[in-house]
């Protein structure tokens, strides 16, 4: 018995193994390359600032700084942006 327009439904443009990969690769987030730069690398510390605190010099000329780059990161790049404008 039918109810009416809209009772069955739509026939499947792709096959149920086409869809499932396509919706793995939209909606996982294991992608390989999404288009957009990597991030693995904004974890690292910047290369001054590695050698600056193996040196010992770190803490006298950054006090306010704690020496982790996850904390100090933001200040760091301040820091540099700031010294990249006295420069010029």
């Amino acid at each position: 018995m039918s109810n009416g327009k809209g009772d069955s439904p739509r026939p499947l443009s792709v096959d149920q193994k086409t869809f499932a990969s396509n919706w793995d690769r939209v909606f996982n987030n294991n992608c390989e390359y999404s288009g957009l730069p990597s991030t693995a690398s904004y974890d690292q510390p910047d290369e001054e600032y590695a050698k600056l605190l193996a040196s010992g010099k770190f803490w006298e000329l950054f006090p306010g700084l704690t020496g982790m780059w996850s904390e100090d990161k933001n200040r760091w790049e301040a820091i540099v942006l700031m010294k990249h404008i006295g420069d010029k």
